[in-house]
């Protein structure tokens, strides 16, 4: 392992210059990543914050060959590339060795990217993946948009806590008003302008939409949605907050309409740059009416990396669910399943354990995968300065345990001196604040447990 000293010394191949918020883990986690690494590499990224953030075109934060790919197929990009690439080696075209590293979120990872993951890892493709896990997606809008609010129509800048905004409620397809929530500045990101015959938005591709399908209603990113689309919107100007509840009218797959909404075909979808970005935390309903069209409100939705009672816009805290109702995928065991040569855990918060994990995983001659939690300090949320404290908290607390699987052998690269009580790691974050009342006192413990059973296992793995 290189010391402090050695790294610094080191090019430097992740720079900076990137739109990540501050106290991000993903942006160190990526720079560690790259100076752990000596040998010419070749970066695959799906779709998600370190994308958006490190390539706003014309410039990048990458001084590497880099390839952005869609969400959920980056493991499926670099399989392509690395095939390739001995193939060129095979016929005596390319003598260099190459390094290929794919990045992904949990949700690119954990959820819409399993199935590229698991086929890229079953098929043996010579690759590093690394997950910056910051359980749960995040998306925004320019901050050009205009929103609905009960005192009429607002720059999305102009938007403050308390205010209160129109949005659709998804039970009765009716107009009513909530309060925002939470109001968050995430930088300038690559956008696009979705039209349709009367209403056109800009937002990132990851920004969810209402769309109408068979009856119903389903939310779909910027980047999934197609032209011909029908997106709700709604038809006219607010005057009152007071309305009737009526019969819902939904005549066909492509037919919607009632007093204040309908929808509306989408004629086209176009990169327009990168604009400074906005998104707004709803309550409740958790969408709001920007440019005349219904959309999610911020990012947070969970995952399957999400913990257990973390409050997310779509596992609200309320008084139905206490947050998400089910506790994290254990991904790593499912890679260990695949028999590759070496999986592992880690954390931004200790680099040596990072470093010395990646330049082990490159080793290899087949695919590695190693998962780094990555605090998100607007989506769990926390403040900015904590990001390398809760990592490590995350870890002492035995929430995230860090370890390695050598050729299915475990072993444990930090054990703490003092286990602490997961408490500990929940009263840093907001998204967790609600445990910390008397009433959740029996929700606590039951995390508690949980998180006592899988470590116990975790031990017996090492042990063994």
């Amino acid at each position: 392992m290189p010391t402090l000293k050695q790294l610094a010394k080191r090019e430097e191949r992740f720079v900076s210059g990137h739109r990540l918020c501050a106290g991000c883990g993903a942006g160190p986690v990526a720079r560690m990543v790259m100076l752990a690494i000596e040998k010419p590499v070749i970066v695959g990224n799906a779709t998600g914050c370190l994308e958006v953030a490190s390539t706003i075109f014309p410039y990048s934060s990458w001084k590497v060959p880099y390839i952005h790919s869609a969400f959920e197929n980056v493991a499926a990009t670099i399989s392509g590339v690395e095939a390739a690439y001995r193939s060129l080696k095979k016929q005596g075209k390319l003598d260099k060795d190459i390094v290929f590293v794919a990045f992904g979120g949990d949700g690119g990872t954990y959820d819409i990217g399993l199935q590229s993951l698991s086929g890229a890892a079953e098929r043996g493709h010579r690759m590093l993946y690394v997950c910056y896990n910051n359980q749960a997606y995040m998306n925004c809008l320019s901050t050009s948009s205009i929103i609905m609010t009960k005192k009429g129509p607002k720059k999305i800048t102009e938007v403050k806590v308390g205010d209160e905004v129109y949005a659709f409620d998804q039970k009765t397809y009716q107009l009513v008003v909530k309060k925002c929530t939470g109001v968050f500045d995430n930088g300038i990101k690559p956008v696009y302008e979705l039209k349709t015959l009367h209403h056109s938005i800009k937002a990132t591709d990851n920004h969810p939409f209402l769309v109408l399908k068979r009856n119903g209603f389903i939310w779909k990113t910027l980047g999934d949605i197609e032209t011909g689309d029908e997106i709700v919107v709604c038809k006219n100007p607010v005057k009152t907050a007071q309305f009737s509840v009526g019969k819902v009218n939904i005549h066909t797959a492509s037919s919607f309409e009632n007093n204040h909404f309908s929808t509306e075909k989408v004629k086209s979808i176009e990169f327009v740059g990168e604009e400074p970005t906005l998104d707004l935390r709803v309550e409740d309903e958790h969408n709001f009416i920007a440019d005349g069209i219904v959309v999610h409100n911020t990012g947070i939705q969970r995952s399957s990396a999400t913990p257990k009672a973390a409050h997310t816009t779509t596992s609200p805290l309320g008084k139905v669910i206490p947050g998400k109702g089910q506790f994290p995928k254990d991904l790593p065991s499912i890679m260990v399943a695949h028999n590759i040569p070496y999986v592992a855990t880690s954390i931004p918060g200790r680099w040596n354990d990072l470093v010395t994990k990646v330049e082990k995983a490159v080793s290899f001659d087949g695919f590695t995968f190693i998962d780094v939690l990555s605090p998100c300090r607007l989506g769990w949320p926390h403040e900015p300065e904590l990001t390398m404290e809760i990592s490590r908290l995350a870890v002492d607390t035995c929430i995230w345990p860090i370890y390695e699987v050598v050729e299915g052998r475990y072993k444990l690269t930090y054990k703490p001196k003092e286990k602490k009580p997961v408490v500990e790691w929940f009263k840093l974050q907001r998204r967790f604040a609600h445990l910390l009342k008397p009433e959740n006192h029996e929700l606590l413990e039951e995390i508690q447990k949980e998180v006592d059973r899988r470590w116990e296992i975790l031990l017996k793995k090492c042990e063994g």
